[in-house]
């Protein structure tokens, strides 16, 4: 009994240890995904510039579908 409850309890231990990790991962790839968007909002941003000096409907010059 007490050797399946050790068990258990380097179990439990080595399960808390992955879902710490897994925290951090879900943590950075959050922060990632905030950082991309406003990347992703520059981009449009300039694209809609290049479009109006270029006097061409933006659509016609990129593609938004990535």
């Amino acid at each position: 009994m007490n050797k399946e409850i050790k068990e258990l309890k380097e179990e439990i231990k080595a399960l808390k240890q992955r879902i710490s990790g897994l925290e951090r991962d879900l943590d950075y790839q959050v922060n990632q995904s905030n950082s991309n968007s406003g990347f992703q909002e520059k981009i449009r941003e300039l694209q809609e510039a290049v479009a109006s000096m270029a006097n061409q409907p933006v659509g016609m010059m990129f593609d938004y579908r990535a």
